[in-house]
């Protein structure tokens, strides 16, 4: 059943591949392109979104940079597939609530919630039909790509199989990304396959 879903979502992606075709032409500012030696040791010492190795479980809003009395409303959310073993009808709330400019990296945060009536809990990765979790950043103004920046052998990432959760409870998650130019105020955000881009979204 999980290799069905996971065929569903690696189509969903093919579709946004083709789609930022015209978008990322030209060299792609990943990782070794745009970061500076600024943004290479925040992602070397990035344990949570502020940069910090002791801010809370990964999974948690206090480990994404967010706080649970004060959760922002979300830039963009959308209900896309999950792989849940017995329910062909589950499905996974994908929430992204801000990015925050942080030199020469940008911050993205982020939610999941499944939605189904199993009481399993899994890992992201699970939900997702066994596959990662890619987020990037397109820079239209300039026709550049930016990627999840690496620490180590690592990337500057929450992990897609940290802590096990449950139907009805919220993965919280930051990914740290190269930044685009200082004059680029808005971009367009791919979170997670299966969810359509997110256009204009500002950084703050």
């Amino acid at each position: 059943m999980r290799s069905i879903r996971r065929t569903v979502l690696s189509a969903a992606a093919g579709v946004l591949a083709i789609t930022l075709t015209a978008c990322s032409s030209g060299d792609e500012a990943d990782g070794s392109k745009t970061e500076g030696a600024e943004s290479q040791e925040t992602a070397q010492k990035s344990g949570g979104a502020d940069g910090s190795d002791s801010k809370g479980e990964p999974g948690s809003a206090e480990a994404a940079g967010l706080d649970l009395n004060d959760l922002p409303d979300p830039i963009a959310a959308q209900d896309i597939p999950a792989a849940v073993e017995g329910d062909d009808d589950a499905t996974m709330t994908v929430e992204f609530f801000a990015l925050k400019r942080q030199g020469e990296t940008v911050v993205g945060q982020f939610g999941f919630t499944v939605n189904s009536s199993s009481t399993e809990e899994d890992w992201l990765y699970g939900y997702l039909g066994d596959s990662g979790w890619d987020p990037f950043l397109v820079d239209s103004q300039n026709l550049r790509k930016h990627s999840v920046l690496k620490k180590s052998i690592n990337r500057a990432q929450t992990e897609v199989q940290g802590p096990k959760f449950k139907p009805g409870e919220t993965y919280y998650a930051f990914a740290v990304l190269a930044a685009p130019p200082p004059d680029v105020k808005e971009v367009e955000v791919s979170v997670v396959d299966g969810m359509n881009l997110v256009a204009g979204a500002q950084i703050s």
